[in-house]
């Protein structure tokens, strides 16, 4: 069965240093996406929220209800499942946010079932 799965890990950096920051943010996103690929060429649909970085950094985004409600929008209302990187404030919350609704919750590439699919199809 394909699945709709959501990618929780690290993010935001906890440095003073804003080229540190950007340097350890872009290795967290990194990571994500590498998660993500293995999870679709195991033949699921992923959302990797940290492709969506620009938006907390926009004015007007406030990142408590901003960035995080918009995120958490996925994991109420579209992911069957989540992948859980490691600990991090947002991928915490986003780990008991998806166990009180009940979600698959994969920590290991090993628990991700392999979905034979043709995504080239037309």
């Amino acid at each position: 069965m394909i699945l709709r799965i959501y990618v929780a890990g690290p993010y935001r950096p906890k440095t003073e240093d804003v080229h540190e920051a950007v340097r350890l943010a872009a290795h967290n996103t990194n990571k994500a996406i590498s998660v993500g690929l293995e999870l679709m060429k195991r033949g699921h649909i992923v959302y990797i929220p940290h492709l969506s970085h620009f938006i907390h950094t926009h004015p007007e985004c406030d990142r408590e209800y901003g960035w995080y409600a918009f995120d958490n929008s996925f994991i109420n209302y579209w992911a069957e499942a989540l992948y859980y990187i490691s600990a991090s404030y947002g991928a915490d919350n986003e780990r008991k946010l998806a166990e009180r609704l009940k979600l698959k919750i994969f920590t290991s590439m090993d628990q991700v079932p392999v979905e034979q699919v043709e995504w080239n199809k037309k």
